[in-house]
């Protein structure tokens, strides 16, 4: 059996090494793999009876959704430098319509911040350019109409994160963070450096960020048992592999919600590309971590290398009865649109409709239908 990634804990920071499929240290993040994952019978792809890992046998043939070469956009996206509308879907997001540039704005435009990387309970950071990593673990902290772009980092570390000291697992923020209108920029760093790295990883609000030159990007895992976790009109891209890294534009490891069963997961109008080579791809939900349920992706657009939305249960958790895919747009330039490996649960979306390849040739990009 081939390796798998995991981030595990070393000297209290959460890095990444290889190792076999199973449970280590808490949190551990198997990342995705580069080759086709393998699937129970219920599923599009191949089964397997053993835990995920990477595999070498070819993707499926079912056949998948493809990019096609198309017509001008019949629903142009909001002009650069002004912030999409409420409600806009995730395939008419740009570099332009999100982050700074949406508010006119630029990380060389603002001025240097001088707080520390692991700023109070309370704070509110605006207008700034943050050259350091953050730990918010504090909560109840906004960074607003700003730049994350680290000049220095570990190799495996992550830009922003949530999580508290880590021993055999790391602690959880207990109050809300939130992240809007900003950048998360991993340029300044070399793809050796964030290639197995995370712009964000924990519990948080995500609203309209521009997040790219990272390994991977929004990483909700140690999500603890009591907060939401959303990401609405956030556009994730030019994400870097290095080595043997897995990279994910987005992914979900735990979101158990047995103590708060009114929590809710969203990701609602992205836009999320993931086309470093080394792609699981544009969305991995996978149980690693915990139990998974009460999530919904609505609106998005998934783009990129792999597959680009993978459903997974194993490793001693399952994903709930009430998982939800809703009005979703599919670019596949990898192994195809989507794939479920539920490991014997024998159910796979509580709901999926409306989830189309992207077509901007036609009304609501609605091109291809797409099966789960």
């Amino acid at each position: 059996m081939k390796k798998r990634l995991a981030v595990l804990l070393s000297g209290g920071a959460v890095v990444l090494a290889a190792c076999s499929p199973g449970h280590g240290a808490r949190p551990s993040l198997v990342a995705g793999d580069s080759g086709a994952p393998s699937t129970s019978t219920s599923t599009s792809a191949s089964s397997s009876g053993s835990e995920p890992g990477p595999s070498s046998a070819a993707p499926p043939t079912t056949p998948q959704p493809t990019s096609l070469v198309k017509p001008p956009a019949v629903q142009p996206p909001p002009a650069t430098g002004t912030p999409a509308p409420a409600g806009t879907p995730g395939w008419l997001l740009t570099a332009g319509n999100t982050g700074l540039a949406a508010h006119g704005l630029s990380c060389d435009s603002l001025p240097l911040y001088k707080g520390g990387d692991a700023p109070p309970a309370g704070a509110v950071i605006s207008g700034v350019r943050i050259e350091t990593s953050l730990t918010l673990f504090a909560g109840d902290i906004t960074i607003e109409k700003s730049c994350v772009r680290p000049n220095q980092l570990n190799e495996g570390s992550h830009i922003v994160t949530t999580n508290g000291p880590c021993e055999d697992s790391c602690q959880v923020t207990g109050s809300p963070v939130t992240i809007r209108d900003s950048e998360i920029d991993g340029s300044k760093l070399s793809a050796t450096t964030i290639a197995k790295s995370c712009a964000f990883l924990g519990v948080a609000t995500l609203q309209r960020n521009y997040v790219h030159g990272m390994g991977s990007g929004i990483c909700f895992f140690n999500t603890g048992k009591t907060l939401d976790a959303v990401a609405e009109g956030n556009y994730v891209t030019k994400l870097r592999a290095g080595g043997d890294s897995h990279n994910d534009g987005a992914t979900v490891r735990d979101f158990p919600t047995g103590s708060n069963p009114e929590r809710r997961l969203v990701f609602r109008n992205n836009r999320i590309d993931c086309s470093t080579g080394n792609d699981t791809g544009a969305m991995f939900i996978q149980t690693y971590g915990g139990d998974i349920d009460n999530v919904t992706l609505e609106g998005n657009l998934l783009e990129g290398g792999g597959y680009n939305l993978g459903l997974e249960a194993g490793f001693g958790n399952k994903y709930g009865r009430n998982m939800r895919a809703v009005d979703n747009r599919f670019n596949s330039t990898g192994w195809g649109a989507s794939y479920v490996t539920d490991k014997g649960l024998g159910y796979k979306w509580a709901e999926w409709r409306d989830n189309f390849a992207n077509n901007p040739g036609v009304a609501e990009n609605e091109g291809q239908a797409v099966s789960p």
